[in-house]
């Protein structure tokens, strides 16, 4: 590769806590080498949801000045996405980039059945991961109101995957073990990994400059869901 693909792009990444970063982690490296280790040495925890403080700390790195881009990633929680638009402004005003999950955490894109089987070894046919997670979305549904435009249904979007995962979790008293958010992400294979996330990998490629240094692309062509805005 010649020199102009080996230069650097100044580039921070910025998530809320260290299990943000331990998923990001983990999905990355099902998807590029590259990808995990640029997001693994040029992540900042913020611990919490602190966008303001991503922006000081960005603006002491030397901020747009020094040629740096940035990249922040927050949870949706009970927000609509209009919520985030000042956010967004105020993080554009100071060279920042904000990403925003379209579903209500990190952790609702791990509550895919079949990889929650497979990390606790339990039978294909067994759907209480399935029933519990179908009860979860009715329960939550009308919790949050609909976003605009539509990203999937509003369900999907709200349900608490907090209180599914983790030690206390919902799931975990089901089926009387504990089930880690970063075991399942571990086991998350590629094909299996949200549109969501391929959108966020594409935008740190682009603002970390991978995609300028000629690391494998990828290109996805994904069918629109009935009902969703292109």
């Amino acid at each position: 590769r010649g020199e102009a693909q080996q230069k650097e792009v100044p580039f921070v990444l910025y998530v809320e806590g260290p299990r943000d970063l331990e998923i990001l982690g983990h999905w990355a490296k099902r998807v590029d080498s590259s990808l995990a280790r640029c997001i693994d040495s040029k992540t900042v925890i913020l611990g919490g949801k602190q966008p303001a403080r991503a922006i000081s700390d960005f603006h002491k790195k030397g901020g747009t000045k020094s040629g740096m881009r940035g990249l922040i990633v927050l949870d949706r929680d009970d927000h609509d996405r209009s919520d985030h638009d000042e956010l967004r402004s105020t993080a554009s005003q100071a060279g920042l980039e904000v990403f925003v999950w379209s579903m209500r955490h990190i952790e609702s894109y791990l509550l895919v059945p079949n990889v929650i089987r497979r990390v606790l070894s339990l039978d294909s046919e067994d759907t209480r991961v399935e029933e519990l997670i179908k009860h979860q979305k009715a329960g939550e549904a009308s919790e949050i109101p609909p976003l605009s435009p539509p990203a999937g249904g509003a369900a999907e979007r709200s349900i608490h995957a907090k209180r599914i995962l983790g030690a206390n979790g919902a799931l975990t008293e089901r089926l009387g073990v504990e089930v880690k958010a970063g075991e399942i992400a571990r086991a998350m294979r590629r094909e299996e990994l949200h549109e969501d996330v391929f959108a966020l990998f594409s935008r740190v490629r682009e603002l970390s400059g991978l995609a300028e240094r000629g690391s494998e692309v990828e290109v996805i062509v994904r069918k629109p869901r009935s009902g969703s805005a292109l």
